[in-house]
């Protein structure tokens, strides 16, 4: 951590401490209540607002920090060590609103960064399809372009906030289709419950309870003309215009999770005395912990080795996917080895442990799998 902390800003470190206060004076009391209803917890996402972490990224002119992207690393970890969920549905949000800063007019920012960075209103990016995943030449989802707007057509699975934001950037192809693009474009749509023909049903998950995402439906939805964000055809660039921050974003939750499961084990190993002596005593405990301690550390590393590059604008796929895959992985081991740790105690519910555990699982999976993202660094190691 010497490294990383030697190179932070004043400002990094300014918004870590607002974070850490949020995660530990909104966040923690409501993890566990969060987890048994499963609710979204819009009274987080508007506290989140309140401390300034819904803006990070965004100009000061709607309200936001203008801060760079080793401190909306920084924030999502501290959030994440105490509700996965949380953070989870800070990253969705956070995605939905970065393409309208750098993709919307002056008119669309005004009407939708201000609510938004305040957390009175809440956004999702929607790209998945059940048949097309996130292929830009299989896509399904229609607008047909008529004189009043468009009619937007299809279906959408997954995306983080899906269905109770208010409001939605579906990427869709417009038809009919200009000679010179493939017409695939991102239009603003509010919630499913403010415009017709816009349903959603929403999927249960073993993890991240609290987060909400499902399956998204459109039938003849109509948005007006000004709902189109950037022009038609930008669709895909705008859409993947984020991909190597929301991997990256994506791997300082995995850590922020990891963190949370090692200080327990520690406490634990430290504390529980078996045969007359704390368990941290036995090798084999140590052999879990070195190995923890040691993943934990690697995946911080590259998590913000990325997170440095993307905020001096040298974003890099490589980097971010290793720092994805090696976050998940490390997420994934840390939080299974703190229940080996404990015991049958870590099997317990009354602890979190298990929410940890099962919250750390759809890392590896969301975003690109882990083994996308191993082909991805592979390839550009090769150069093939």
């Amino acid at each position: 951590m010497a490294l990383i902390e030697s190179a932070l800003s004043a400002e990094n470190r300014e918004v870590r401490d607002q974070a850490a206060e949020f995660a530990t004076e909104v966040v923690a009391p409501r993890a566990e209540e969060i987890e048994e209803t499963d609710e979204f917890p819009r009274d987080v996402m508007e506290a989140a607002g309140d401390y300034g972490l819904l803006g990070i990224l965004l100009p000061e002119k709607y309200g936001g920090l203008d801060s760079d992207f080793v401190s909306y690393c920084l924030a999502v970890e501290e959030v994440a060590r105490k509700s996965g969920a949380v953070a989870e549905s800070i990253q969705g949000h956070t995605f939905a609103t970065v393409p309208i800063a750098q993709f919307g007019t002056e008119e669309q920012r005004e009407t939708y960064l201000p609510a938004m960075i305040k957390g009175e209103a809440v956004g999702a990016m929607l790209l998945t399809e059940p048949g097309a995943g996130s292929s830009p030449s299989e896509l399904e989802t229609v607008a047909e372009e008529r004189d009043d707007g468009y009619a937007i057509s299809g279906e959408k699975a997954f995306g983080t906030n899906a269905g109770i934001a208010d409001v939605h950037l579906v990427v869709a192809r417009v038809q009919p289709t200009p000679d010179d693009s493939h017409g695939v474009s991102v239009l603003l749509v509010p919630g499913s419950g403010e415009v017709s023909g816009f349903e959603f049903d929403r999927t249960e998950f073993m993890g991240m309870r609290g987060h909400v995402t499902g399956d998204s439906s459109f039938d003849d939805v109509i948005v007006p003309k000004n709902a189109l964000l950037g022009d038609v055809g930008q669709g895909f660039r705008i859409a993947m215009g984020t991909i190597d921050m929301a991997r990256t974003g994506l791997g300082g939750i995995g850590i922020g999770i990891a963190g949370a499961a090692f200080d327990r084990a520690i406490e634990y190993a430290s504390e529980r005395e078996q045969g007359g002596q704390p368990v941290g005593n036995y090798q084999a405990v140590q052999v879990l912990i070195a190995e923890m301690d040691s993943q934990l550390e690697s995946a911080r590393h590259l998590v913000y080795d990325s997170a440095t590059m993307i905020a001096g604008d040298k974003g890099d796929t490589r980097a971010s996917s290793k720092a994805k895959f090696v976050a998940s992985d490390a997420a994934e081991f840390v939080t299974r080895n703190a229940i080996q740790i404990h015991g049958g105690k870590g099997y317990r519910t009354d602890l979190p442990l298990e929410r940890y555990y099962r919250d750390a699982k759809i890392l590896s999976i969301i975003g690109g799998t882990s083994e996308i993202q191993k082909t991805t660094v592979a390839s550009a190691a090769l150069g093939i």
